[in-house]
Parts: C-alpha cells; structure tokens; sequence
C-alpha cells in the first residue's frame, strides 16, 4: 500500500528526494528591541476608532473635477454641479449617489502636500507614512505592518484573519512593502479579488480537508528540504512562510468562506456588474466590509483602486473627458472611472452605517476611519491631449467615520486650484501623507511619537518623522487634530 507524504519519516522523505544540506545565506533582518517616545513629543493617542479602511486611489483623480472642483475654461459642461454644504460641491453626473450617502459625512482636507511626483514613490509613500529612502528601504514597514504590531496585543484566540489585509495592492504600481524590520507575520495578506472567489470560494468541509492535507504535506517537504531554517534561503523566506500560515488559518476558518459569499444583489449595488477591469473595485470594499463583519482579527484594511494595474486607473494624462475608451486600458475617463468609484464607496458607506459596532450604540462607520488617499494632484491647466499632469503642491484628501466631525473643509485653494490661500490647520507647513499615518495611528489608539532604536540600520525609525532624508526640511510631528474638534 502507498503511504502518503504525511506518513513518511524524515529519512524516507530525504531519500525519495534526494535533498542535501546547502550553505546558509544572509542572516534575517532584526526586529528593533529598544522603543521610545521622541524626545519632547507628549502625545495621547485619540483611540477614536476600533477599525481603518484606506482606499487608494491608484494615477492620482484630478482634484478640480472631483473633491476640490473648480469651474475653469476647460470644465465640461455636463458635469451638473450641485452643493453639498457650504463648502463642498460635487458633480451629481460624476458621483451620482455621493449627496445622499457619503458626501455629507465627510470632511476634505484640501492642503495636502505630495511627497513625490512620479508614481511609484508617491505609492511608496501612501504605504509606508514616509518618504522613499534606499538606503533603509529594506527595514521599512508599511503603515499596516505597524498597525498590526502595535495592535497585537488585542488579539483574541479566536481571531485567525491578520489584523491587516489588503486587497488588489499586487495590481498597483507600487506593490505591497511587507513588514520591514518588524516580525513577518505582520506583513499583512494582500488578496486578489480576480481568483479569490474561485480558487478559495468552494463549499463543504472535503474541500478544507483536502487542503489541511495538502498543507501538512508542504511542510514535511520543507521540513526537510530546508535543514538549516529561513537562513539557508535568506531574509525574506520567513515573510513567505509568515504568509502562507497565515493563509492557510484563514482558509480553515469558515468565516473565511462566509466573507467570500456574496449575493448577485451586493455585487450590483456595488457596481461590480458594470466594472471591466482586472480587478473590480467594488468586489474590494465588498470583502473589506465582510472581513470586518466576520469580526475574526482583521482591523486594518487597505483597498487598492487599481483597475488593469500599473499607475492606475486615474492617471488621466491625456482624455480626462473622453467617452467610449476600452475596457483594457490603463486609466479610464472620468465619466467612468469615478462613478465606477462612488457606487462601490457609496454602497460600503451605507453598509457600515447599518451594521452594529461593538459597543453599545455605535455602527461599524462609527468605530472605522475611513481614507480616501490620492497620491499626488493634478494640473490646473489642461495639457495638449486633454489631460492633466502630475501636481505636488495642492490635492485632497477624504475623511469619515471613526470619530471624524462631518462637514470639515481643512485649506483652501485659490479659483484655478493652482495657489494655496490657508492650510487651514495649526500649522503653516502643508500636511502631508506623514500626517496622515499618524491621524491613522493615533484614531486607532498607538502613539505616533514612538522611536524604535537599535533597527538593523542603526539609525533610529520613527512612527512620523520631523526630518527626513530627502524630503523637505521639516514635517511637524502631530495627527491633522481638525478633522475631530
């Protein structure tokens, strides 16, 4: 009779695969074993949230067509601008369920600063809460790696989903960073909405079966091919296999498939019916507003707009106006790509106003935060071809939920959107994504003052830096405080 793999000894298994001992690599990178709090800083962690949704939105929207809109000689004249209060007014053509849903929930800041003006280090820096620095990048952690360290210690036994999950960051221009210098299963588990349903969405306990088995055999195997441990195979073989256990929990837990099952119903209120892309945004905030409900560990979630992938689906260079463009290009015109936008948001909006938070009273949008984070702006001036370029100095950014104050418009830009007129905070410095990170991270109760010492590098990670190498001069260390008093 066969045996099967699980059953052999090691020596079986070394000999049927004729499996030797190789040289070791390059030693793991340490995680920092000395934190403190940066010297002068006395911050008390808001803790308004229990959750956080970012929702990037990949190539960057123009701002005077979306969330700052300004009426200029190139605005077209469909657009069917209507108010939403004082301050904000919105295309009803462009956001059709915008006014009743999200909208009037939600505050701008509109003196965002961008940190880079090509794609793949503005993504970098939405990631990360930071400036790209090679020299370090290695040790760096995303911003959802140090949500899910300093979050650890509020896991439940029963919690088998990772604290944080993305979904489509794989399908962006900047793929997801992994956990640095900090333990690999923070890394986090980025999930592809393009094979999920079909590859993990299957019914009955024979299909979990087979897989345990499977899984049990994987391990046998490199139980013996790799002898000398994560060394042989170097540093980042540890975040694989972090990874892939964590995987594996998930898909033995049956909240797992009940995140996956999805009615006809929710995927067309949230437009995945009507989205051509590679990856639908709608099936994203879908499975963020399950994993949350599932209420099995996952807190910190990432949603990744990335449509047919690389720079992303609004990086309108050219026929920001245009109708009928394909379904396999890159970006899309607006008159697709935001509408494609507000259905999905509008809808998980809605849903985490009905669903109950833990405590007493509170609905799921009371205890989330919510991000909606472009990486850079956009020129006021059209191009030749009907685009706008890149922009660093001005673009905004949206905030709701998790003890966000409804309503709150923070800077203010001239007519064109070309000009600054206030920052609109306690500061005279722009905030920037830095800020942002650290809104996050104190909303959800850790202290953004922390400095981690004795890092692989030797130099000191701060949770928010003040000044950092290849960035501007200085960057106040605080939370944007004005969107919550």
């Amino acid at each position: 009779m066969r045996k099967r793999i699980g059953d052999l000894t090691r020596r079986d298994l070394l000999k049927l695969f004729g499996v030797g001992v190789g040289a070791s690599l390059a030693g793991q990178v340490a995680s920092p074993r000395k934190v403190r709090a940066a010297q002068g800083s006395r911050v008390t962690p808001r803790g308004s949230a229990r959750n956080c949704i970012v929702i990037q939105n990949g190539g960057a929207p123009s701002p005077w067509e979306t969330f700052d809109f300004k009426e200029t000689k190139w605005t077209a004249d469909d657009l069917d601008i209507q108010r939403v209060n004082s301050e904000v007014v919105l295309s009803k053509t462009l956001f059709p369920r915008a006014h009743e849903t999200w909208a009037p929930r939600a505050s701008f800041v509109r003196s965002m600063r961008g940190g880079a003006l090509v794609h793949f280090p503005a993504q970098y820096h939405q990631q990360a809460g930071r400036a790209l620095n090679t020299a370090i990048v290695r040790e760096v952690p995303a911003l959802g790696s140090v949500v899910a360290s300093e979050l650890d210690s509020e896991r439940r036994e029963s919690d088998t989903f990772p604290t944080f999950v993305s979904l489509d960051l794989w399908n962006i221009r900047c793929a997801p960073l992994g956990s640095g210098m900090l333990h690999p299963r923070f890394a986090g588990l980025d999930l592809n909405t393009t094979s999920v349903f079909d590859a993990f969405g299957g019914d009955g306990p024979e299909s979990n079966s087979k897989l345990a088995e499977r899984w049990e055999a994987l391990n046998r195997w490199s139980e013996v091919s790799n002898p000398g441990g994560n060394d042989r195979f170097g540093p980042k073989n540890e975040e694989y296999q972090a990874s892939y256990d964590y995987g594996i929990e998930v898909l033995l837990d049956p909240r797992f498939k009940t995140a996956l099952n999805l009615t006809d119903e929710e995927k067309t209120r949230y437009g995945v019916d009507v989205d051509g892309g590679n990856t639908k945004l709608g099936l994203g905030m879908l499975l963020a507003r399950n994993l949350l409900a599932a209420d099995a560990g996952t807190r910190m979630l990432w949603v990744a707009n990335g449509y047919n992938g690389r720079n992303g689906v609004f990086d309108n260079h050219s026929g920001l106006y245009k109708r009928g463009v394909p379904a396999s290009a890159q970006a899309q015109p607006i008159y697709t790509s935001v509408p494609r936008f507000d259905l999905a948001f509008s809808a998980l909006v809605e849903d985490l106003l009905a669903m109950p938070g833990h405590e007493p009273g509170k609905t799921m949008l009371d205890e989330t935060l919510i991000v909606v984070t472009q990486e850079f702006g956009r020129t006021p001036e059209m191009n030749s071809a009907g685009g706008r370029d890149h922009f660093g100095p001005l673009f905004t950014n949206v905030f709701l939920g998790g003890g966000v104050q409804e309503g709150r418009v923070i800077g203010k830009t001239d007519g064109t959107g070309e000009n600054l007129i206030e920052t609109g905070w306690q500061h005279r410095e722009q905030p920037m994504m830095d800020h942002v990170t650290s809104t996050i991270y104190s909303a959800l109760g850790i202290d953004y003052s922390k400095v981690f010492e004795d890092t692989p590098s030797g130099r000191v990670f701060e949770l928010q830096q003040t000044a950092p190498l290849g960035g501007p001069a200085f960057i106040p260390r605080t939370e944007i405080h004005e969107l919550f008093v």
